[in-house]
């Protein structure tokens, strides 16, 4: 494998030493030289899928000014190998989901959820000719939610309530816009002094809802993200926006099997949180 690789960076005059590196992910391969990653899309079902929306929603992002590598090269002549790859400028930082105390990186957090805004605010349209871009949605229902919550031990009047009472054509009725769709925290760069230095990763962008962003957004740093959310993309924050959050993070206490208490405990703090959020928050009020 390192002649191909070698042969992959003469072909781009990428004359540079070059190490494998470990990931978390499972979708990609990926060397790093000193000022360049390549990425090799792995057989994973996903991953070539996954690579081809990312040639397009990485450079769009890159062009609305986020915070994002520089695609340096997408080859699919297959030339070399039988299979896609990408290089890209390499953007020296920490893992943020690497980080023993990442949850204490409050500015990192603020900034990611700028860089969101910017997201979802400035890109306005894309050309995608060969329609490669992913179409972001959420992967469970509302009969779903409630067989979740039935199949624990105990039950939670709360949370069933908060379903059958939220979860209901108009609080999903929305506007779609680019949204990036995996923001998982080793999607994220970050520098040791807690400063923002890239997100990455776009292979699951494309066109939906801006709350869908939020999903995998840790609670204990929601209210961060959202801080810094609201001073570009504040006007997509209103209750219908809150109660799609709150109902995803019941989606994902159901996923991640969590104690049907510490569940409700836990959403009922976000719920009186989030809705605090808005009433103090002019800029934030619903407007319908």
């Amino acid at each position: 494998m390192n002649d191909i690789i070698q042969e992959i960076l003469n072909k781009n005059k990428i004359y540079e030493s070059f190490v494998e590196l470990t990931t978390h992910g499972i979708a990609n391969e990926i060397y790093a030289t000193p000022n360049f990653i390549l990425r090799i899309p792995t057989d994973h079902p996903e991953a070539n899928s996954d690579a081809l929306t990312e040639s397009v929603a990485a450079p769009l992002a890159k062009s609305h000014g986020i915070k994002t590598p520089r695609l340096v090269c997408f080859d699919d002549s297959y030339s070399i190998l039988n299979k896609t790859y990408s290089i890209w400028e390499r953007i020296h930082g920490l893992t943020l989901g690497e980080i023993d105390n990442c949850l204490n990186y409050y500015n990192t957090w603020k900034e990611i959820g700028f860089e969101l805004g910017k997201v979802h605010i400035n890109i306005k349209s894309c050309d995608d000719p060969k329609g490669w871009l992913d179409s972001p949605d959420r992967e469970y229902t509302k009969d779903m939610l409630i067989e979740g919550l039935l199949s624990k031990n105990g039950e939670s009047l709360y949370l069933l309530k908060l379903i059958e009472k939220k979860y209901t054509d108009n609080i999903f009725s929305y506007k779609k816009c680019f949204v990036h769709g995996d923001t998982n925290e080793f999607n994220f760069l970050c520098t040791e002094n807690d400063q923002l230095l890239s997100i990455i990763d776009w292979g699951d962008s494309g066109w939906g809802d801006p709350a869908i962003d939020f999903y995998m957004i840790p609670l204990g740093v929601l209210d961060n993200v959202l801080d810094g959310y609201i001073e570009i993309a504040g006007a997509n924050v209103d209750f219908d926006f809150i109660y799609r959050i709150i109902l995803d993070k019941v989606w994902t206490g159901i996923e991640e099997r969590q104690d049907i208490f510490i569940l409700e405990k836990n959403i009922k703090g976000l719920e009186s949180k989030l809705l605090k959020r808005l009433y103090n928050a002019p800029q934030c009020q619903d407007t319908k």
